[in-house]
């Protein structure tokens, strides 16, 4: 963490400003490990992560594998001490996924969050055994051992080495948004907004909005905001190595002062939060009156497969997003504190290609009149103060940092790159691609004859993604693979 960004934070509990109570380990203007202290507590960073929730509102299965208040408290005992080789034990014992990405032991990004996954499916089965016993939650009857064989079945575990176990996290979640079509749409889009300054990204997940933003290039201060310790550390360790990260419930009030950024950002996470209200009200207090506030893919129950009470959602079974989509056009208006509310209808990446397609005004209720997916993207801006969109650059559109996406399996053939799609992506679920995304080619040839002009299309294609430089599964950048024709 930035020493210079403390004196900028306000408690969300008390309202009062941070002091550094005690520097156990920093270098180079950068804070590791040390205590913060407010009027009301004293709260601890460890390995440069602010640790500042009080009460978790995330909790579920999860919480098994990075089990936050016992990692808080120790963390203040411990450095009030000075011992930070003892918490790091600790971590070690108690969190020992946290402890991979501490130590530089995690290796490439598809491995970790294979050992991950494992582990989480196995908390994920004792919490909802658990919830059984209500009736109502979790495995009803016999379901459970079923559920278990199926999941071996289809998920085999990592312990085994095997590719077959690496490739079956290209359909995690968190995994998949690094080369899904939407995020592909989502780099084209964000070209043509002002990135530069301090950039806030809540609700990061494992980074994939940081590393666009790495491609980009330029020049921003980003601190990223969860509710999970190890998705900081996943960020991170991945994506965004110099970022500043806050492990902070976000139903609780941001730590920053009004106006502190140039740009806030969050994805897919706003109809999971319980405060919708408060949770977009902050967001837009802390960006400047020159910035922008971007909540993308808003989902609700048009989404296929979600419902608002899921007795096999192990983190949260009930949630209160809204039944209708275009509810939340007022619901922004009513949080907006005087700034303009504009949207995007997300499409395929080839609709972002040109300039900016972000609507206002009458455009933007004929866009939602005639919106065809089931998410919809928002943006808040002060229309007289905002500074402007951009011309969009994309440097990033070159061989060094464009790999092939995982969808496809690829083979060098003398100067031809072979590229044959894997079977399980033949059809895409809502949350990886838009509605008029036309679905990837089961085979295709990328030769010397392929210029400069074929790059943005092939990244609109999806065929392309931008992925962090140690995502594993053999994935390289087109240079690597020996397409300097490509550029």
């Amino acid at each position: 963490m930035d020493k210079q960004l403390i004196a900028g934070l306000r408690c969300p509990y008390c309202g009062g400003g941070f002091r550094l109570a005690r520097e156990c380990q920093a270098q180079a203007g950068r804070l590791h490990y040390g205590l913060l202290e407010c009027r009301c507590f004293v709260f601890p960073v460890v390995d440069g992560v602010l640790l500042l929730s009080l009460a978790k509102g995330y909790g579920g299965a999860e919480e098994e594998l990075q089990p936050y208040t016992p990692l808080q408290v120790a963390a203040i005992e411990y450095l009030q001490r000075d011992d930070v080789d003892g918490l790091q034990g600790w971590i070690r014992r108690h969190l020992p996924l946290a402890a991979e990405l501490i130590e530089g032991r995690a290796g490439d990004y598809i491995g970790f969050t294979a050992r991950r996954t494992s582990l989480l499916d196995a908390a994920v089965e004792r919490a909802l055994s658990a919830g059984s016993q209500f009736g109502v939650l979790g495995y009803p009857g016999g379901l459970r051992l079923l559920r278990r064989k199926l999941r071996r079945l289809l998920r085999p575990p990592p312990s085994a080495a095997s590719d077959r176990g690496h490739l079956a996290q290209l359909g995690d979640y968190y995994v998949a948004r690094f080369f899904a079509p939407r995020v592909n749409a989502l780099a084209l889009q964000l070209g043509s907004l002002p990135l530069g300054g301090r950039i806030l990204s809540l609700c990061c997940g494992q980074g994939v909005f940081e590393n666009l933003l790495r491609a980009d290039g330029r020049p921003a201060e980003i601190v990223s905001v969860d509710g999970q310790f190890l998705n900081l550390l996943i960020t991170r360790q991945y994506t965004n190595p110099d970022g500043n990260y806050i492990c902070h419930d976000l139903q609780f009030a941001l730590p920053f002062r009004d106006g502190a950024f140039d740009g806030v950002f969050s994805s897919t996470c706003l109809p999971e939060m319980p405060a919708q209200r408060h949770f977009a009200a902050e967001a837009i207090r802390v960006t400047a009156a020159t910035g922008w506030t971007v909540f993308d893919s808003i989902w609700n129950e048009q989404q296929g497969g979600v419902r608002r009470i899921d007795r096999y959602r192990h983190y949260r079974f009930c949630q209160n997003f809204f039944a209708r989509i275009e509810d939340y056009l007022p619901f922004f208006e009513e949080c907006a504190a005087g700034r303009e509310v504009g949207v995007d209808i997300p499409g395929p990446p080839q609709q972002y290609l040109g300039e900016s397609t972000w609507a206002f005004g009458a455009a933007r209720d004929a866009a939602m009149a005639g919106r065809a997916d089931p998410q919809i993207s928002v943006m808040l801006r002060d229309r007289e103060k905002f500074a402007g969109f951009t011309t969009p650059q994309r440097p990033w559109l070159n061989p060094s940092q464009l790999s092939v996406s995982p969808v496809f399996e690829a083979s060098r053939q003398g100067e031809v790159l072979r590229l044959r799609r894997r079977p399980a992506y033949e059809q895409l679920p809502d949350v990886i691609a838009a509605k008029g995304f036309p679905g990837y080619p089961a085979s295709l040839e990328l030769g010397p004859a392929d210029r400069s002009g074929r790059l943005p299309q092939l990244f609109a294609d999806a065929t392309l993604a931008l992925l962090p430089e140690n995502f594993g599964l053999g994935t390289q950048t087109l240079a690597a693979l020996g397409m300097p024709a490509l550029e």
